[in-house]
């Protein structure tokens, strides 16, 4: 039962990391859609890349998380 739920979070995770490196702006407006337009746009396109590096470090957890529990 334990591993179904960590493997359940893993691949939320996995989920969740995998939309918001593929589409940040989307994930931007979703989450945080008033500071996404109350930011220059010279600062937007930097706002926008470390939600990218966000959901490559979710996605990455996701998938450790899960290697982790099904090799234990």
């Amino acid at each position: 039962m334990e591993t179904a739920l960590e493997l359940s979070v893993s691949a939320a995770a996995l989920a969740l990391g995998v939309f918001t490196a593929t589409s940040p702006a989307k994930a931007a407006l979703i989450w945080s859609s008033e500071r996404l337009e109350k930011l220059a746009p010279e600062s937007r396109a930097s706002f926008l890349r470390l939600y990218r590096a966000f959901g490559i470090l979710l996605c990455l957890a996701g998938v450790l998380f899960a290697l982790d529990t099904v090799s234990a």
